[in-house]
Protein backbone atom coordinates (compact mmCIF):
# COMPACT_ATOMS: atom_id res chain seq x y z
CA UNK A 1 0.00 0.00 0.00
CA UNK A 2 1.62 3.34 -1.35
CA UNK A 3 2.57 5.52 1.12
CA UNK A 4 -0.24 8.50 0.27
CA UNK A 5 -3.24 5.91 0.81
CA UNK A 6 -1.15 5.59 4.48
CA UNK A 7 -1.99 9.00 5.09
CA UNK A 8 -5.24 9.22 3.76
CA UNK A 9 -6.70 6.27 5.95
CA UNK A 10 -4.73 7.82 8.84
CA UNK A 11 -6.83 10.51 8.85
CA UNK A 12 -9.83 9.07 10.46
CA UNK A 13 -10.76 10.85 13.65
CA UNK A 14 -12.84 9.31 16.52
CA UNK A 15 -15.83 11.20 17.88
CA UNK A 16 -14.75 13.59 20.40
CA UNK A 17 -16.95 16.24 22.66
CA UNK A 18 -15.20 19.02 23.30
CA UNK A 19 -15.72 21.29 26.71
CA UNK A 20 -18.50 23.98 24.50
CA UNK A 21 -20.84 20.95 25.65
CA UNK A 22 -23.67 22.21 27.66
CA UNK A 23 -22.82 18.67 29.88
CA UNK A 24 -18.97 20.27 30.77
CA UNK A 25 -20.15 23.42 31.35
CA UNK A 26 -22.58 22.77 34.39
CA UNK A 27 -23.92 19.87 36.02
CA UNK A 28 -27.48 21.27 36.13
CA UNK A 29 -27.92 20.83 31.99
CA UNK A 30 -30.56 18.40 30.65
CA UNK A 31 -29.36 18.69 27.17
CA UNK A 32 -29.24 14.90 25.24
CA UNK A 33 -29.91 15.78 21.70
CA UNK A 34 -26.82 14.13 20.93
CA UNK A 35 -27.89 10.70 22.23
CA UNK A 36 -31.12 11.13 21.06
CA UNK A 37 -30.25 11.57 17.60
CA UNK A 38 -27.17 9.06 17.52
CA UNK A 39 -28.84 5.57 15.32
CA UNK A 40 -26.41 3.66 17.13
CA UNK A 41 -26.67 4.65 21.28
CA UNK A 42 -23.12 5.12 21.37
CA UNK A 43 -23.42 8.18 23.35
CA UNK A 44 -23.67 7.96 26.75
CA UNK A 45 -24.82 10.44 29.53
CA UNK A 46 -24.65 10.32 33.05
CA UNK A 47 -25.22 13.30 36.10
CA UNK A 48 -21.46 13.62 35.96
CA UNK A 49 -20.71 12.76 32.33
CA UNK A 50 -21.27 11.92 28.81
CA UNK A 51 -18.64 9.99 26.76
CA UNK A 52 -19.03 8.61 23.33
CA UNK A 53 -18.94 4.71 22.87
CA UNK A 54 -16.35 4.08 20.03
CA UNK A 55 -17.09 0.82 20.35
CA UNK A 56 -20.38 1.64 18.84
CA UNK A 57 -19.66 4.75 17.00
CA UNK A 58 -20.12 4.13 13.33
CA UNK A 59 -18.30 7.77 12.89
CA UNK A 60 -21.82 8.74 10.66
CA UNK A 61 -21.95 12.50 12.09
CA UNK A 62 -25.32 12.46 12.98
CA UNK A 63 -24.23 14.20 16.33
CA UNK A 64 -22.31 16.88 15.14
CA UNK A 65 -25.06 18.24 12.88
CA UNK A 66 -27.53 17.80 15.77
CA UNK A 67 -25.61 19.49 18.50
CA UNK A 68 -26.82 22.99 18.92
CA UNK A 69 -23.48 24.46 19.71
CA UNK A 70 -20.91 22.04 17.27
CA UNK A 71 -19.35 20.61 20.76
CA UNK A 72 -18.55 17.43 19.00
CA UNK A 73 -16.02 17.08 16.59
CA UNK A 74 -14.58 14.03 14.65
CA UNK A 75 -15.36 12.43 10.76
CA UNK A 76 -18.27 12.69 8.76
CA UNK A 77 -17.61 9.66 6.97
CA UNK A 78 -15.48 6.49 6.93
CA UNK A 79 -12.67 5.96 4.60
CA UNK A 80 -12.54 2.18 3.45
CA UNK A 81 -10.16 0.66 1.53
CA UNK A 82 -12.07 -2.20 -0.55
CA UNK A 83 -8.96 -4.41 -1.78
CA UNK A 84 -6.35 -1.61 -3.71
CA UNK A 85 -9.29 0.82 -3.47
CA UNK A 86 -10.09 3.21 -1.45
CA UNK A 87 -14.09 4.19 -0.60
CA UNK A 88 -15.18 8.08 -0.29
CA UNK A 89 -18.59 9.30 -0.54
CA UNK A 90 -19.76 6.14 -3.17
CA UNK A 91 -17.04 6.93 -5.26
CA UNK A 92 -13.99 4.52 -5.66
CA UNK A 93 -10.25 5.58 -6.60
CA UNK A 94 -7.74 3.17 -7.29
CA UNK A 95 -3.66 4.22 -6.52
CA UNK A 96 -3.16 5.59 -10.40
CA UNK A 97 -6.79 7.20 -10.16
CA UNK A 98 -5.45 8.95 -6.79
CA UNK A 99 -2.46 9.82 -8.11
CA UNK A 100 -3.76 11.31 -11.17
CA UNK A 101 -6.16 12.88 -9.49
CA UNK A 102 -4.17 14.51 -6.65
CA UNK A 103 -1.41 16.09 -9.46
CA UNK A 104 -4.38 17.65 -10.95
CA UNK A 105 -6.92 18.68 -8.67
CA UNK A 106 -4.81 18.00 -5.42
CA UNK A 107 -5.85 20.85 -3.13
CA UNK A 108 -9.39 20.25 -3.69
CA UNK A 109 -9.33 16.45 -3.26
CA UNK A 110 -6.82 16.70 0.09
CA UNK A 111 -9.54 19.57 1.45
CA UNK A 112 -12.70 17.02 0.54
CA UNK A 113 -10.71 14.34 2.25
CA UNK A 114 -9.20 16.36 4.97
CA UNK A 115 -10.86 15.29 8.92
CA UNK A 116 -13.56 17.08 9.67
CA UNK A 117 -11.88 19.05 12.83
CA UNK A 118 -10.00 20.42 9.96
CA UNK A 119 -12.70 21.21 7.70
CA UNK A 120 -15.63 22.83 10.31
CA UNK A 121 -15.43 26.04 11.45
CA UNK A 122 -17.11 27.27 14.83
CA UNK A 123 -21.19 26.67 14.17
CA UNK A 124 -20.67 25.22 10.88
CA UNK A 125 -23.64 23.26 11.58
CA UNK A 126 -25.86 26.43 13.54
CA UNK A 127 -28.71 26.91 11.85
CA UNK A 128 -28.34 30.38 12.38
CA UNK A 129 -25.83 31.09 10.47
CA UNK A 130 -27.97 30.46 7.31
CA UNK A 131 -30.69 32.03 8.18
CA UNK A 132 -29.99 34.98 10.24
CA UNK A 133 -32.90 36.94 9.03
CA UNK A 134 -35.31 33.98 11.14
CA UNK A 135 -35.79 32.66 14.44
CA UNK A 136 -36.27 29.04 14.93
CA UNK A 137 -36.84 29.28 19.02
CA UNK A 138 -38.52 32.09 21.25
CA UNK A 139 -37.09 32.95 24.57
CA UNK A 140 -39.98 33.40 27.01
CA UNK A 141 -38.99 34.80 30.03
CA UNK A 142 -41.12 35.32 33.10
CA UNK A 143 -40.61 38.86 34.32
CA UNK A 144 -42.51 38.24 37.87
CA UNK A 145 -40.04 35.18 38.26
CA UNK A 146 -36.58 36.72 37.38
CA UNK A 147 -34.44 38.20 39.96
CA UNK A 148 -32.15 39.19 37.39
CA UNK A 149 -29.28 37.31 38.83
CA UNK A 150 -27.57 37.45 35.16
CA UNK A 151 -26.95 33.82 35.28
CA UNK A 152 -28.29 33.14 31.73
CA UNK A 153 -26.45 36.17 30.30
CA UNK A 154 -23.23 33.79 31.36
CA UNK A 155 -24.02 30.93 30.86
CA UNK A 156 -25.45 31.96 26.96
CA UNK A 157 -22.63 31.00 24.61
CA UNK A 158 -25.27 32.48 21.68
CA UNK A 159 -25.15 36.11 22.95
CA UNK A 160 -28.85 36.21 23.23
CA UNK A 161 -29.01 38.52 26.21
CA UNK A 162 -28.27 41.74 25.54
CA UNK A 163 -27.32 44.16 28.69
CA UNK A 164 -28.21 47.90 28.06
CA UNK A 165 -28.00 50.64 29.97
CA UNK A 166 -32.33 50.69 30.78
CA UNK A 167 -33.29 47.64 29.40
CA UNK A 168 -32.58 44.00 28.57
CA UNK A 169 -32.53 43.09 25.12
CA UNK A 170 -32.92 39.21 23.98
CA UNK A 171 -32.14 38.31 20.37
CA UNK A 172 -34.34 35.40 19.35
CA UNK A 173 -32.72 34.85 16.28
CA UNK A 174 -29.56 33.65 17.92
CA UNK A 175 -31.05 31.02 20.03
CA UNK A 176 -30.41 27.19 19.20
CA UNK A 177 -31.93 25.77 21.93
CA UNK A 178 -29.48 24.32 24.02
CA UNK A 179 -31.26 24.49 27.46
CA UNK A 180 -28.32 26.64 29.13
CA UNK A 181 -30.14 29.56 29.97
CA UNK A 182 -33.50 27.48 31.21
CA UNK A 183 -31.37 24.70 32.91
CA UNK A 184 -29.37 27.40 34.72
CA UNK A 185 -32.09 29.56 35.79
CA UNK A 186 -31.89 29.24 40.04
CA UNK A 187 -36.14 30.93 39.36
CA UNK A 188 -37.14 28.37 36.52
CA UNK A 189 -37.90 32.38 34.74
CA UNK A 190 -36.94 31.14 31.02
CA UNK A 191 -38.58 28.75 28.92
CA UNK A 192 -37.71 28.43 25.14
CA UNK A 193 -40.29 27.16 22.62
CA UNK A 194 -40.24 26.21 19.09
CA UNK A 195 -41.16 29.11 16.63
CA UNK A 196 -40.03 29.93 13.02
CA UNK A 197 -40.59 33.31 12.15
CA UNK A 198 -38.97 36.63 11.36
CA UNK A 199 -36.57 37.15 13.76
CA UNK A 200 -37.55 39.15 16.71
CA UNK A 201 -35.71 41.43 18.98
CA UNK A 202 -37.08 41.06 22.80
CA UNK A 203 -36.73 44.74 25.19
CA UNK A 204 -37.41 44.26 28.60
CA UNK A 205 -37.36 47.31 30.62
CA UNK A 206 -35.42 47.54 34.11
CA UNK A 207 -35.28 49.46 37.01
CA UNK A 208 -31.72 49.89 39.14
CA UNK A 209 -32.35 50.84 42.67
CA UNK A 210 -30.58 50.91 45.83
CA UNK A 211 -31.30 48.16 48.21
CA UNK A 212 -32.94 49.52 51.93
CA UNK A 213 -31.78 46.81 53.29
CA UNK A 214 -28.20 47.09 52.56
CA UNK A 215 -27.28 49.96 50.39
CA UNK A 216 -25.98 48.10 47.26
CA UNK A 217 -27.43 48.58 43.55
CA UNK A 218 -29.62 46.28 42.08
CA UNK A 219 -32.01 45.83 39.07
CA UNK A 220 -35.33 44.77 38.71
CA UNK A 221 -38.24 44.53 36.43
CA UNK A 222 -40.56 45.13 39.34
CA UNK A 223 -40.57 48.78 40.49
CA UNK A 224 -42.28 47.86 43.66
CA UNK A 225 -39.77 45.65 44.91
CA UNK A 226 -36.66 47.64 47.37
CA UNK A 227 -34.16 45.23 48.46
CA UNK A 228 -32.20 43.10 46.31
CA UNK A 229 -32.67 39.61 45.65
CA UNK A 230 -29.73 38.51 48.74
CA UNK A 231 -31.42 41.04 51.04
CA UNK A 232 -34.88 39.98 49.81
CA UNK A 233 -34.46 36.08 50.23
CA UNK A 234 -32.03 36.26 53.55
CA UNK A 235 -33.49 35.07 56.78
CA UNK A 236 -33.07 38.10 59.19
CA UNK A 237 -31.46 35.78 61.42
CA UNK A 238 -28.46 35.49 59.48
CA UNK A 239 -25.88 37.98 58.74
CA UNK A 240 -25.45 40.18 55.66
CA UNK A 241 -23.10 39.06 53.51
CA UNK A 242 -21.90 42.77 53.28
CA UNK A 243 -21.32 43.63 56.97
Amino acid sequence: MSLLVNWLESMHIDANITDACSRKKHTRSTCSVCADSCPTRAIHITSESIEVDLQYCNSCGVCMIACPLSAIQGILESRELDKDSLLWEEKKFTRRDLFSSLRKEGYQLAKNMAPATWKMEAKEWSITRYFPDFQFFQVQLNLEKCTFCQMCFSFCSQKVFILHEDFLQVENEKCVNCYDCRDICPENALQIEPKINKKHIAQYPFHTKNCQTCGKMFSTFDPNIQKCPICHDRDPEWLSPYQ
